[in-house]
């Protein structure tokens, strides 16, 4: 599997390396977030024990994009 890690704490920077994440309806967010697409990891699917939302296919469509930027794709 692989992982974007999520901030929830302090400020969310302006960073083109992170999309944010609003809560709404849909995503189950608590509070405002951020993918940080440029801390892409392998993570075992033995340690993911709960999903904590689901962004939704805009908010994919926008880390996808970031994501390929970033790696030049």
């Amino acid at each position: 599997m692989t992982s974007k890690p999520t901030t929830q704490r302090g400020p969310i920077r302006q960073s083109r390396s992170e999309v944010r994440l609003d809560p709404d309806e849909h995503n189950q967010l608590a509070e405002p977030s951020a993918a940080q697409c440029q801390h892409v990891r392998s993570v075992a699917t033995s340690r993911i024990h709960a999903r904590t939302g689901n962004v939704g296919p805009v908010s994919l469509g926008e880390v996808r994009e970031t994501l390929a930027l970033l790696m030049d794709l």
